[in-house]
């Protein structure tokens, strides 16, 4: 999609007093700070609707807009909606779809196309993300429609009360019926990728302690279903748990793969590559599924429970494993 429009950002209490270039660099990092004091100059950048220097100090309800030419990367913008209220929701993310503005994508967002088109249906308040889930992993959701319902949920998850279940189909055979990974997720500093992550044999100052407990739903010959619980909630935590053990996500880019694979990945993407990398991968996206929540009505208090059924693509990739089997 490539058009001109205005993303606008107001400034809060936060914020003030930092100047529009340090506010643009340190929140909006898809630009380099070079980048952000051209902007600010060419008068692509303006506060309040006139043009300022960039170290201009911003005030608390301030507003800031750039102008922008978008051309961002296709995504599948099939979101369902699986449960909905007054204070909240709960949606299906596709796959290939950021929860969240990030890098190139701005308005090709979960949030976004799910803010359009409850505006369309008169929804005047604001949606929020309650949680967030990868660009590639499909599944559950929840969004908050006001600031109530919001708090009591972020800290749900804060708490790590809710409980989460996760389908996932790994590279390689199984024979486990169930088994747990454990230890402490850090930086893989042998790796040349500053994002990679490892398992690591003892804690350092960084690290974080993870276990996820897993359950074997069918194997193949050279795939294998399971259900991923995890009891701890770090970044990337279940793929970085798989890659451990060698059962990798099927269609993982980054895990399970060398580094300079993942560096041509990204490579191919930035030459205008199609992001889902066909011919080098055995699906257009990682084999991850975010597919039942259970957690604490933020207005009843009572435990709820949202499902959400095995995409296309899984259900796809699956029958090309096992035809004999339905699933």
């Amino acid at each position: 999609m490539t058009e001109e429009t205005i993303l606008q950002s107001k400034i809060g209490s936060a914020q003030s007093g930092n100047s529009l270039l340090d506010y643009l660099a340190q929140r909006f990092r898809y630009q380099s700070r070079d980048s952000w004091q051209s902007l600010i100059e060419s008068g692509k950048v303006t506060l309040n609707g006139l043009t300022v220097p960039p170290l201009q100090i911003l005030k608390s309800k301030d507003l800031v807009a750039y102008s922008v030419v978008l051309n961002e990367p296709p995504v599948d913008k099939n979101i369902q909606i699986l449960h909905d209220e007054e204070t909240f929701l709960v949606g299906i993310k596709p796959g290939n779809l950021p929860s969240h503005a990030d890098g190139n994508f701005i308005k090709n967002t979960f949030i976004y196309i799910l803010t359009e088109r409850y505006r369309k249906l008169g929804h005047k308040g604001k949606l929020n993300l309650v949680h967030r889930l990868d660009r590639e992993t499909s599944g559950l959701i929840i969004v908050s429609k006001e600031k109530s319902a919001h708090q009591k949920l972020t800290q749900q998850f804060e708490n790590g009360t809710v409980e989460k279940e996760y389908m996932a189909i790994v590279r390689g055979t199984v024979s486990e019926e169930s088994f747990e990974v454990g230890g402490f997720i850090g930086k893989d500093t042998q790796s040349q990728i500053s994002v990679r992550q490892k398992v690591l044999k003892e804690e350092t100052p960084d690290s974080k302690k993870s276990l996820t407990r897993f359950e074997k739903i069918k194997s193949f010959k050279t795939a294998a279903l399971l259900r991923c619980i995890p009891k701890t909630g770090r970044t990337n935590q279940i793929r970085v748990h798989l890659d451990s053990i060698g059962h990798s996500l099927i269609g993982d880019k980054l895990y399970g793969r060398s580094d300079e694979e993942f560096l041509e990945f990204i490579r191919h993407v930035k030459a205008g590559g199609d992001p889902s990398w066909p011919g080098h991968l055995e699906t257009a996206r990682h084999m991850l599924h975010a597919h039942r929540l259970t957690l604490q009505h933020p207005q009843t208090e009572q435990r709820v429970v949202f499902e959400a059924p095995l995409p296309q693509d899984f259900t796809e990739y699956l029958k090309t494993q096992s035809k004999d089997d339905s699933f």
